[in-house]
């Protein structure tokens, strides 16, 4: 009897855990799907609302939103338009070094100048528990940015970070 008491609080036990996983899914890929919208939109604050705090803290508001400022001017000078940003899906979410992280995949399309590019990249997402909101920071960065890298000196992840990708659309 005891054997099948133990069985039922592991499988009960089991099943919380991967509802609650579920709902972390449906939770980033709605805070994805806000920042990808917000990117569109240009709304700087919303996108920051949902940028890691330790690059906020560092390079502060202002300077961020100045920052982003920037890249669409010059986007707009070298006649460069995100067309459309789409959440593709989002991976398991696992439980790593006490905090929930998944990864983002998602598609953006952009006109170069008349050219059509589509980039395939992702977001790196870790949740806040207390706000019950997801942060996110370009998954190549964690990869290949010195300065994020300086941020996130011991990061280590089990999933898996694709390289991004440049499609050249033919005209």
């Amino acid at each position: 009897m005891k054997n099948y008491l133990l069985l039922l609080l592991i499988l009960v036990s089991s099943i919380c855990s991967s509802q609650s996983l579920r709902k972390l899914e449906k939770s980033a890929l709605k805070d994805a799907e806000v920042v990808s919208q917000a990117s569109l939109q240009r709304d700087y604050n919303l996108i920051l609302k949902h940028t890691h705090p330790k690059i906020v803290n560092t390079y502060g508001k202002d300077d961020l939103i100045s920052a982003m400022e920037d890249i669409y001017r010059t986007m707009n000078a070298q006649k460069i338009k995100i067309l459309s940003s789409e959440v593709d899906d989002v991976t398991e979410v696992i439980e790593e070094n006490d905090e929930y992280r998944c990864l983002v995949k998602n598609t953006i399309k952009m006109d170069f100048n008349g050219r059509k590019i589509t980039l395939k990249s992702s977001l790196f997402g870790f949740y806040d528990q207390e706000k019950e909101q997801w942060y996110f920071i370009e998954s190549n960065k964690l990869l290949n940015d010195e300065d994020t890298q300086r941020l996130f000196p011991d990061f280590k992840t089990e999933i898996k970070i694709p390289a991004d990708q440049q499609i050249a659309e033919d005209s």
